[in-house]
């Protein structure tokens, strides 16, 4: 398969067109960018009379476009039509030149659903739409209906209603593909209660202003990292702060730090559901990624954590190193036959900050990992489970996307909630991200904590 370098050069687009070239982006590594190669691709666009006109241009080719606007359309409109148009016409171009398809076609967002939910009242087909307009495969146009449908009645938009995040970015070891900010305990354990302590702190504060604004909490999500790294007194003195009495997730993804007594304090705290997380059920990968526990740690936590009646949410990854279809089809048989109200399949995605990312490990492309993913569509959905909420990430495996799957009735209405950002998200610790979510005026506004684990200790005063 040929591959491109190309310095990039932009020619009067508009601001809100600033994301367009992220379509390129989306075809590495047949497409790479660099400011040090010779071959420029040029991308073009400007206002022109009753229209808008864009054009692409490489060393070997030039394609011009011009799309008619409608005054009536006003500019909200007309600049979402120009964009939609310009990342179109630019993904047409990417895939003559390289032979390549994506499975998203010209979606370069994080949330493929928010298109949907947009399009609704305004087309009769939206899988036609997302087909004809933005070039998705058809599989995974209906992916995204499945998943809207499965929303249904768990889209809540009262703006007084809340959900709260607390980030615990500690784990036992770091694996492999993590780029998270998350810090390994036997380098911050001198630091570890001064930081529960922190939390404590904002969790109070977080608590005054959801007395002060009159929200009521929807769920609660504390999340990492590995959240059960910290011991039972720990646990036992952040969790209780955050019973609220509705849906409360804590994240347990290392077999290995599940302990009889941090479920029995989860219990006690209100907890509802937890993530054990095996990633994969070969000892062998295991190893590989860093991961410091055997499946039969797995099998041993997620039956704990089922004897204290917790909803189980099981995570997969499809694309580890050194795992082929049959690896991941036999990680997938066993997930499936324990029946978890949860089951998350990734795909992939290496980003700046993994170990595998700087070794050298280069994003998967050769539709691999799509196969994996396929098939656990078609697995999950026969097996009585429904798709509820997804989401992209920058260099995912085979450009594809991650899909949480959940039994009837069982869907995490954080992970809802957050992904679709139709509820404010209050947020303590290194890392979190509050969100406030005004729906009425289309806006969203973000306070972010420091993202290093000292500098949230320095800035809390710790």
């Amino acid at each position: 398969m040929t591959s491109f370098v190309f310095k990039l050069e932009t020619h009067s687009v508009p601001p809100f067109m600033n994301d367009v070239q992220e379509v390129v982006r989306a075809f590495s590594p047949y497409i790479t960018l660099s400011d040090l190669s010779a071959e420029v691709l040029s991308i073009g666009a400007v206002p022109a009379k009753d229209g808008f006109s864009f054009f692409v241009e490489c060393p070997s080719c030039r394609e011009e476009y011009f799309l008619p606007l409608n005054a009536s359309e006003g500019a909200l409109g007309s600049k979402r039509r120009i964009k939609t148009a310009a990342k179109g016409y630019l993904y047409s171009f990417c895939n003559r030149l390289t032979g390549i398809s994506l499975p998203y076609g010209s979606l370069t967002g994080v949330r493929p659903t928010a298109v949907y939910y947009r399009s609704i009242g305004s087309y009769s087909n939206i899988i036609e739409h997302l087909v004809t307009d933005y070039f998705v495969e058809p599989a995974r146009a209906e992916l995204i209906e499945r998943v809207v449908r499965s929303q249904s009645g768990l889209i809540n938009r009262d703006p007084l209603r809340a959900d709260v995040f607390v980030n615990i970015p500690i784990c036992p070891t770091r694996c492999s593909y993590c780029s998270f900010i998350s810090a390994e305990y036997s380098r911050v354990r001198k630091l570890v209660p001064v930081y529960v302590g922190a939390l404590k702190d904002e969790i109070s504060s977080i608590r005054n202003e959801i007395r002060e604004n009159g929200y009521t909490v929807g769920a609660v999500y504390v999340g990492g990292g590995t959240p059960t790294t910290l011991d039972e007194d720990m646990l036992g003195q952040i969790l209780p702060l955050l019973d609220f009495g509705t849906e409360f997730t804590v994240e347990a993804g290392r077999p290995d730090t599940v302990t009889e007594g941090k479920l029995a304090v989860m219990k006690a705290s209100g907890v509802t559901r937890v993530s054990v997380n095996p990633q994969t059920f070969s000892d062998d990968t295991l190893v590989r990624i860093g991961r410091r526990h055997t499946v039969d740690d797995f099998y041993r936590a997620y039956s704990l954590a089922k004897e204290y009646g917790f909803d189980v949410n099981v995570d997969l990854i499809a694309g580890l190193p050194g795992e082929n279809f049959d690896d991941f089809e036999h990680s997938l048989g066993c997930a499936v036959a324990l029946r978890p109200e949860n089951l998350t399949v990734h795909s992939l995605s290496l980003k700046r900050g993994a170990r595998l990312k700087e070794g050298g490990a280069s994003r998967r492309m050769d539709g691999g990992v799509k196969e994996m993913c396929d098939h656990s569509i078609e697995k999950l959905i026969s097996s009585g489970y429904e798709p509820y909420y997804m989401y992209r990430q920058k260099n995912i495996a085979d450009g594809l996307e991650n899909v949480g799957y959940a039994l009837d009735g069982k869907q995490c209405r954080y992970n809802i909630d957050y992904m679709e950002e139709t509820t404010t998200v209050l947020s303590a610790g290194a890392g979190a991200v509050t969100k406030y979510v005004y729906g009425g005026e289309g806006r969203i506004e973000r306070k972010s904590n420091a993202k290093g684990f000292e500098e949230y200790l320095r800035r809390a005063g710790k």
